[in-house]
């Protein structure tokens, strides 16, 4: 009965050890077929992860602009359903993210708008996007969210920058205008400034020549001062002539007097001639009468002087023609001579005596004519002299007014001449200046020409193409290589090794337990090689039904489906080689050791995240675990391959196998050699 129980249970653990190994094979397709199913595209599923979002900004109007960021926002997101976006309050959001309700919320606060319109004007305040997210609820979703508040930040951004860069280049078309209104007034300017330099000159000349002409000036009001004093040192002799002028006319009045009365005594004293013409002694009468002629003539000279200085000239004219013609007379008829030669001859001197005698009366008659005439123009003469001294001394007066006003007028031209001098030499010095901006102006007209020039060349963009370009300057061309499309593609390889790691790993312990309950007597199976190649068929089952499921099930699309087959099948034999060398060597006691080097090579073998990024025992162990190079070379298989790379991995993979595999059944031998030789020594 006892062999029939033991028999029973030799077929029961039978069954258990079939059932197991048949549950192991499904365990990678269950460890990496369901994890990565539910994770295979989660930045996918966003879209249920609620988010609120809180819009607290008021619109404000600035030159004539209406800024209203917040509500532009909240818009764009309800088109947005790369997260569940929940447009709510702020005391609902606080309560949310708090909660349970929300994992993050994006909240724009009240002075959003004011702020970026601010920015156009120079006011240069950064607004704020507020982001909270309970990090603690799921910290991996909080990075995301993250992102996503991010890409709000960007999009505000760039629209920040489309306006301000939209303004700056409207500021630079405003200022190539101004450049060009600036080159023109510079052109003028420089037309300005020839015309000024050129009057400058003219100036400077002109200046200097007016400083040449008071210093003549100055000389000629010197020269008209000195005949200033000839002409006052003049008047006193016209003044001091008049005088005597007036004297000679009283003179003159006294010898008209004695004149009329030499006049009537000359008539009657012919008169007395002719009565004595007939008295015996007649030729003594004829000589005192010859006598008496040459004072008449005399005295007729002198009356004709006499006269010549008198100021009636009609008068004198009347009266010189008798003088003149009773002068003739006596010369013409040579009374003095014939009264003188006439001595014997009485008859005719005494005719002519008749005649000289009627002369005389007409002489006497005209001379007392002449003097009233004489008289009364010596009266108007004198008036008029005394009016001629009273201009003469006015005159005078006013000659000496002159020579003050000359001396003055002298000294001024003196302050004139240095004046005109020193405005002469600075007008020299303002004309070198405006010279030099001349020079200047010719330079600014043409930096300013250059400037525009250049700004109009260059300045060729339109204010829409500028900010657009601006706003987004950077095409990005994604040229990667080896694409991962989905999140579970990318971490495939890393469950990949996991599974089979640990697949092959149940596998060994289910054959180990068969070998050490010898449920199974079969001789082949209870060889080293024999239970090696049962373990390796069975594996590689494992992986054939993992990769079948992945690509059908999940749709992974390696890049060499048939590849990505062979290389899981030649994982799974790789990873049971080392599994199955380790327990033979040692025994059961290496599942727990294989367990261990499982832990290590989650952490060592780069398949999250760069194992550059892991500490530093990880990076020096990572090149000793084989798992290091299947999760490389399955990423090569499913994103993209490098040959030479693979080959690589695959040696280095069945170096291991072949370590492990001669290793395990060496080491195996050599143990129980030695223990056989002890036993035999005991």
């Amino acid at each position: 009965m006892s062999e029939k129980f033991q028999e029973n249970k030799k077929k029961a653990l039978f069954r258990i050890m079939v059932i197991s190994t048949v549950a192991i094979i499904f365990v990678p397709i269950l460890y990496s077929g369901i994890y990565l199913s539910a994770f295979w595209d989660p930045y996918g599923r966003f879209y249920n992860v609620p988010v609120a979002f809180v819009n607290l900004d008021r619109p404000v109007i600035k030159d004539g602009k209406e800024y209203n960021i917040g509500k532009d926002i909240e818009n764009n997101l309800k088109q947005n359903n790369k997260v569940n976006w929940k447009f709510v309050n702020l005391d609902e959001a606080k309560k949310g993210v708090s909660g349970t309700a929300y994992y993050a919320s994006v909240i724009i606060p009240e002075d959003f708008s004011e702020k970026i319109s601010g920015a156009a004007s120079g006011n240069l305040i950064k607004p704020t996007i507020l982001y909270e997210a309970n990090k603690g609820k799921n910290f991996v979703f909080a990075q995301v969210s993250e992102r996503a508040a991010e890409s709000i930040r960007s999009e505000v951004a760039s629209n920040i920058q489309e306006q301000t860069t939209k303004s700056l280049a409207s500021s630079l078309y405003d200022v190539k205008a101004s450049l060009l209104n600036a080159s023109q007034g510079a052109n003028t300017l420089q037309d300005g400034t020839g015309k000024l330099l050129t009057g400058s000159k003219q100036i400077t000349s002109g200046l200097a020549t007016a400083a040449t002409g008071s210093k003549q000036l100055q000389d000629g009001l010197k020269q008209a001062a000195a005949g200033e004093a000839q002409l006052s040192t003049g008047m006193d002799s016209l003044i001091s002539g008049l005088n005597q002028f007036k004297s000679g006319l009283t003179q003159n009045s006294d010898s008209l007097s004695q004149l009329v009365n030499g006049a009537k005594a000359l008539s009657d004293g012919m008169s007395a001639v002719a009565v004595g013409t007939s008295n015996a002694n007649l030729p003594q009468g004829l000589t005192t009468a010859a006598d008496s002629i040459g004072q008449i003539k005399a005295a007729l000279n002198q009356t004709s002087s006499i006269l010549a200085a008198s100021t009636d000239p009609q008068s004198i004219a009347n009266v010189q023609a008798i003088l003149t013609g009773l002068v003739n007379t006596i010369n013409s008829n040579k009374l003095e001579e014939n009264l003188r030669a006439a001595s014997t001859s009485a008859d005719r001197l005494t005719k002519n005596l008749n005649q000289l005698s009627t002369s005389s009366k007409q002489v006497a008659a005209g001379t007392s004519t002449l003097a009233n005439t004489l008289a009364s123009t010596q009266s108007t003469a004198a008036s008029g002299i005394n009016q001629l001294i009273e201009g003469a001394n006015k005159l005078k007066t006013g000659s000496q007014i002159l020579s003050n006003g000359l001396n003055t007028a002298i000294q001024k031209t003196g302050y004139l001449t240095a004046g005109l001098t020193s405005l002469s030499t600075g007008a020299a010095d303002l004309t070198n200046g405006i010279s030099a901006v001349n020079d200047g102006s010719i330079k600014l007209r043409d930096g300013l020409n250059n400037g525009y020039n250049t700004m109009n060349s260059n300045l060729i963009f339109s204010v829409e193409d500028i900010s657009k370009f601006v706003t987004n300057p950077l095409t990005l061309s994604d040229v990667s290589i080896n694409k991962v499309t989905y999140y579970g593609q990318g971490l495939a390889p890393y469950f990949i090794s996991l599974s089979l790691w640990l697949g092959a790993m149940l596998i060994n312990l289910i054959l180990s337990l068969t070998k050490i309950s010898k449920i199974i007597q079969n001789k082949f199976l209870k060889t080293y090689t024999g239970t090696f190649l049962v373990g390796s068929a069975l594996v590689i089952l494992q992986a054939l039904i993992l990769s079948l499921v992945l690509i059908t099930a999940l749709g992974l699309s390696p890049t060499n489906p048939v590849l990505f087959y062979l290389e899981n099948m030649f994982i799974s034999v790789v990873f049971f080689s080392i599994m199955y060398g380790v327990s033979y060597a040692i025994g059961i006691v290496g599942t727990p050791i294989l367990f261990i080097l499982f832990i290590l090579q989650l952490a060592s073998s780069g398949g999250t995240f760069p194992i550059e990024t892991a500490p530093k025992f990880f990076r020096v162990v990572s090149p000793y675990f084989p798992m290091t190079y299947t999760v490389e070379g399955l990423r090569m298989i499913t994103s993209g391959i490098n040959a030479s790379r693979l080959m690589e991995i695959s040696i280095l993979l069945t170096i291991f196998m072949l370590i492990f595999f001669i290793g395990g059944y060496v080491t195996n031998k050599t143990f129980k050699g030695l223990k056989n030789i002890k036993a035999e020594g005991e």
